[in-house]
C-alpha cells in the first residue's frame, strides 16, 4: 500500500490495516521461529539419523562424548587402543601343531663339515597359522538295485539331503546364508565371494534360492521363540522403515538382552502385531517409543524408552521460554537412572521409600511447570513449535507411571537401546 494510499485512509481503516498488519506478523515469527526450529534438528533432538548431521553438529557431538568419557575416567582423556591394566590378547602358540616343517643347517659354519647326522643342540620354534587352500570337492551318490535270488530287485535310498541330481552342498549352502544374513552382504557380491574365496560358481537366482530355503527351514524356530518371548517378563518394541524394491515395508522387533525376533510386513500398524504373535496378549512390561500403537496393548504394562523422551525434551528445550522445564526434566532422568544403576551395584533391590518421593516431588513440579507455562492460545489455534512444546508437557502428565517405571523397579532398564541394537542389522543390510 502506497503512502498516498493511507493518508485516504479513515481513523477506523487505519485500525483494520494495523490489525492485518500485526496478525501478519505473527503468522512471521511464528514461520521463523517454526525454520529456525527446523534447522536446529540434528539426531541429538529428533529422529534424524547421525548420517544427516552436519560436519560441525558431528565435531560437537564427538567433543561431548570424549568429555563424557574424561569424565567418567576421572577426567582423563581415554586413549584408543588397549587400556592400563587391562588383560591383553595376542596370538598364541599351540602345542599341537597340524604340521611340522623342520629346517636343520646342511653345513657347519664353521669348518664346513656336513651336518647330517650331528647332535641337535636345541630347537626356536614359529607358527604360521593360514587355511588350507579352499576348493570344492564333488561327491558322487550312486543307488544300486540288486536282484535277491528270488528274483526280487531293491534300490538303495539316496541321503535325506540329497534332492536333486546336482545340488551345492550344505556347508556352501551355509556360508551363502551366513555371508546374506550376518555379514549384510549383496547378493550378488555373496556370489562373488563364494567364487573367489572358495572357486564355487554359482549364480544370483542359486544364492537368492538358497537363502529363501533358509527362511522356510526357520518356521520351528520361530514358533517357539514366540512361546519363550511370551512367557518373558519384560519385552522391548521398536520398528523401522525398509525397502523391498520400489515398495515400503516394515521390520518389527520384539527382543531381550538375549532373544531376538524381527517381523516384516508391510505396515507399520496393529496388524503388523497381529502376524508377529508376540504381544497379543501379553501381560509383562513392553519398553517401547510412546508410539501410539503400544498403547492398544490393554494386558500389558509399559515402560516409556527415557533415551527418546531425553531427545524430545532437547528438541523443546531450544525455545527460551521452554528451556528450563525441559532441562531440568531431563537431568532429572538421567539422575534417577544413576540413582537406579548405584543401587543395582549395591545389591539392592528398590530405591528408599525416601528417594522416590524425592524423585517423584520434584518430576511433579516440573511437570505442572510445563503445564502451566503452555496455556492456550487466545483466538487462534497452537503453532507447529508450541504443540509439540504442550503435547511433550501432557504426555510427562499422563504417562508418568510408565515413564518413571524405572524408578519403581530396578529390574526394569530407562532406554529402549535394546531394542534399537537390534534393529541395527536391518540398517546395515539395507
Amino acid at each position: 500500500m502506497t503512502p498516498e494510499a493511507i493518508e485516504g485512509l479513515s481513523r477506523a481503516e487505519l485500525v483494520g490495516v494495523v490489525v492485518a498488519l500485526m496478525a501478519d506478523n505473527a503468522c512471521l515469527a511464528a514461520r521463523i521461529e517454526q525454520l529456525e526450529a527446523e534447522a536446529r534438528k540434528n539426531s541429538g533432538n529428533s529422529s534424524k539419523p547421525p548420517s544427516r548431521d552436519p560436519a560441525a553438529e558431528r565435531a560437537a557431538q564427538a567433543k561431548s562424548r570424549r568429555e563424557r568419557r574424561a569424565k567418567a575416567a576421572g577426567g582423563k582423556a581415554r586413549k584408543p587402543g588397549k587400556q592400563p591394566g587391562a588383560v591383553g590378547k595376542t596370538l598364541e602358540m599351540t602345542d599341537t601343531p597340524d604340521e611340522v616343517v623342520v629346517h636343520a643347517p646342511s653345513l657347519c659354519g664353521g669348518c664346513g663339515a656336513d651336518l647330517t647326522d650331528a647332535e641337535v643342540t636345541g630347537v626356536e620354534r614359529r607358527q604360521v597359522t593360514d587355511i588350507p587352500e579352499p576348493k570344492p570337492v564333488t561327491t558322487e551318490h550312486r543307488v544300486e538295485r540288486r536282484r535277491c535270488g528270488c528274483g526280487t530287485e531293491t534300490a538303495g535310498c539316496f541321503p535325506v539331503d540329497v534332492r536333486a541330481p546336482v545340488q551345492y552342498g550344505p556347508r556352501i549352502r551355509a556360508i551363502v546364508v551366513y555371508l546374506l544374513a550376518r555379514q549384510h552382504i549383496p547378493v550378488g557380491r555373496v556370489a562373488e565371494a563364494a567364487r573367489d574365496l572358495f572357486g564355487v560358481k554359482i549364480s544370483t537366482g542359486a544364492v537368492d534360492a538358497i537363502y529363501a530355503e533358509a527362511g522356510r527351514r526357520l518356521g520351528g524356530f520361530i514358533t517357539a521363540l514366540v512361546a519363550l518371548l511370551r512367557s518373558l517378563p519384560v519385552l522391548h518394541a521398536d520398528e523401522t522403515t525398509d525397502r523391498i524394491g520400489t515398495l515400503n515395508c516394515w521390520m518389527h522387533v520384539v527382543s531381550t538382552a538375549r532373544y531376538t525376533l524381527i517381523h516384516a510386513s508391510a505396515t507399520r500398524g496393529w496388524e503388523a502385531v497381529k502376524e508377529a504373535g508376540v504381544l497379543i496378549g501379553y501381560r509383562g512390561v513392553v519398553i517401547h517409543d510412546r508410539l501410539a500403537l503400544y498403547w492398544k496393548l490393554k494386558t500389558a504394562k509399559h515402560g516409556i524408552c527415557g533415551a527418546h523422551l531425553i531427545r524430545d525434551l532437547a528438541a523443546v528445550a531450544t525455545i527460551s521460554s521452554q528451556r528450563a522445564w525441559a532441562s531440568g526434566l531431563a537431568g532429572l532422568l538421567v539422575e534417577i537412572n544413576h540413582a537406579c544403576d548405584d543401587a543395582r551395584a549395591r545389591g539392592l533391590k528398590t530405591l528408599s521409600p525416601v528417594s522416590k518421593r524425592a524423585f517423584t516431588s520434584r518430576y511433579d513440579q516440573l511437570v505442572d511447570t510445563a503445564i502451566r507455562l503452555n496455556p492456550e492460545p487466545r483466538q487462534r489455534k497452537r503453532t507447529a513449535l508450541e504443540r509439540q512444546s504442550y503435547n511433550l508437557a501432557v504426555a510427562f502428565g499422563t504417562h508418568k507411571r510408565s515413564i518413571l517405571a524405572y524408578l519403581h523397579h530396578l529390574d526394569l532398564p530407562m532406554t529402549n537401546n535394546q531394542a534399537e541394537r537390534d534393529l541395527r542389522p536391518v540398517k546395515l543390510h539395507r
